[in-house]
């Protein structure tokens, strides 16, 4: 699948699928953070461990989970909430889009990873190329 040379709000799955995997190269930069107004919390360093291949869901694990989990915390119990994704690619390209609460998955060797389904959309905005002098 080719993505957009320029910006492009992208809403397919294949789309979505392609991007995910654009954000799991090691080189690339995804931060997370609870959509609250204001905008008070900062952003977790977080890395996208992959897309399901057959369900519309990924995979990821923020850097410090205890920190994330502490953002969580922080959301009123009768709000739904909401996490925006800021991701860079090595190339450049800006990645925003938002997802709901994670499932928390805790195992054995006290790792976890969280499970989000797709988000709606995706905005992609690839660097563009510099001019030819």
């Amino acid at each position: 699948m080719k993505l957009p040379a320029t910006g492009a709000l992208l809403n397919r799955t294949d789309e979505i699928r392609a991007v995910l995997r654009e954000l799991m190269h090691p080189d690339s930069r995804v931060r997370v953070r609870a959509a609250r107004d204001p905008h008070d919390d900062p952003f977790c360093d977080a890395r996208i461990l992959g897309p399901d291949w057959q369900l519309r869901h990924f995979f990821w694990r923020p850097h410090d989970l205890d920190a994330f989990q502490a953002q969580l915390s922080g959301s009123p119990a009768h709000h739904e909430v909401i996490l925006d994704f800021a991701g860079a690619t090595p190339d450049g390209t800006d990645i925003r889009f938002r997802v709901a609460r994670p499932l928390v998955m805790h195992f054995a060797d006290s790792s976890a990873a969280m499970l989000s389904g797709f988000p709606e959309a995706i905005w992609y905005q690839r660097t563009p190329e510099p001019a030819d002098i």
